[in-house]
């Protein structure tokens, strides 16, 4: 059974070491019946869905190599992204730049469309990406009297009338962090998987600890979160992942050699390193001040969902079994392996 759990977290960890999902920025500025867009694509996720860019082979896209690329970027741009307010707005893009962002450059494709009237409304038929990861995010920035923030999830079409992002928006996009976030749920796992280990202990027992445990581990990510979602303290994305990945190498081990038996300590510590990946969200939307507050609270309460419904999930599963054979190899076999996971991720990153 060791063997079956360290196979099954080496296959995920092909796919699941990048824990930031993709994104895409396009900005918009609507003026009458005119449409001027930029659209940031990160170089990696673009090279990664169209391929050949790196002609010399050296994990370095170049500025020629992508210049090289232009008319199969345009292209792609063209077949997988269409305006429409009262028929279609068309427009033909053409590489302007790379930007520099937080995780890393962006190819910026500029295009000026034309609808056939003034826009009161706009569609948009956004496709890019999301066959190439389906955790991909739209982040449509459109300006005007005051900046508001789109969030595409999927191929279906949306129509812009003002702000989408709602509290329910950002509940959302919480939840889905967790959920698609297996480093989180793993530092989790190693922090609960020895609660239910003491003895006779009753269920009761067992929860007050797993509580203590969350409620720590809620504070930690909590407060790096705002501080770094309102600009506080900001660290590079390769730098947080990496750090994230070594945090539940620490936890696993922690399991193994039991140097502290404080887990709302270890909960605490480590959880605050967590909190800058779960920022990482929001930075990425470039949101408005007067949005912010409203979004840090959305968010916040969609992580802690997602986060509740996995430890009622997992909690219950690990008490039945905790004074089975199998227990023993998920605390044991289990911690390890994920520890060997994770310091895997941590290289991957690093090495990004």
């Amino acid at each position: 059974m060791k063997r079956l759990i360290v196979i099954a977290l080496l296959a995920m960890g092909g796919t699941a070491y990048a824990h930031k999902p993709s994104d895409a920025h396009l900005h918009l500025t609507i003026h009458d019946h005119e449409v001027n867009g930029e659209l940031d694509i990160a170089v990696r996720d673009l090279d990664g869905a169209l391929g050949g860019f790196d002609r010399d082979g050296n994990r370095d896209v170049t500025w020629a190599e992508l210049e090289a690329g232009a008319p199969l970027i345009a292209r792609y741009v063209s077949e997988r992204l269409e305006l429409r307010s009262h028929g279609p707005c068309p427009f033909t893009p053409h590489l302007a730049g790379i930007v520099e962002l937080v995780d890393g450059p962006y190819v910026v494709v500029a295009f000026e469309a034309t609808c056939s009237t003034r826009v009161h409304a706009l569609q948009i038929a956004y496709r890019l990406l999301f066959d190439f990861d389906a955790q991909h995010r739209g982040l449509v920035h459109v300006s005007g009297a005051a900046e508001h923030v789109t969030i595409i999830r999927d191929a279906t079409p949306i129509e812009l009338r003002g702000s989408d992002l709602s509290m329910r928006a950002f509940i959302v996009d919480g939840i889905l962090h967790i959920w698609h976030g297996l480093d989180h749920l793993l530092f989790l796992a190693c922090l609960l998987l020895p609660a239910v280990s003491r003895g006779q202990r009753t269920l009761r027992g067992v929860a007050v600890e797993v509580l203590e445990i969350v409620t720590a581990f809620t504070l930690a990510h909590s407060i790096t979160l705002i501080i770094s979602a309102v600009g506080f303290v900001r660290f590079p994305a390769r730098y947080i992942e990496t750090a994230i990945a070594l945090t539940v190498v620490a936890a696993a081990l922690n399991n193994l050699l039991r140097a502290v038996d404080a887990r709302w300590l270890v909960a605490f510590t480590l959880g605050l390193v967590h909190g800058f990946g779960f920022s990482s969200v929001l930075v990425d939307l470039g949101l408005p001040s007067h949005e912010l507050v409203g979004a840090l609270l959305g968010f916040n309460i969609g992580v802690e969902l997602g986060q509740a419904t996995f430890v009622i999930l997992l909690l219950p599963v690990l008490f039945a079994l905790r004074r089975t054979l199998a227990y023993r190899v998920l605390l044991w076999g289990g911690s390890a392996a994920i520890a060997v996971l994770a310091l895997f991720w941590a290289y991957q990153r690093w090495s990004l």
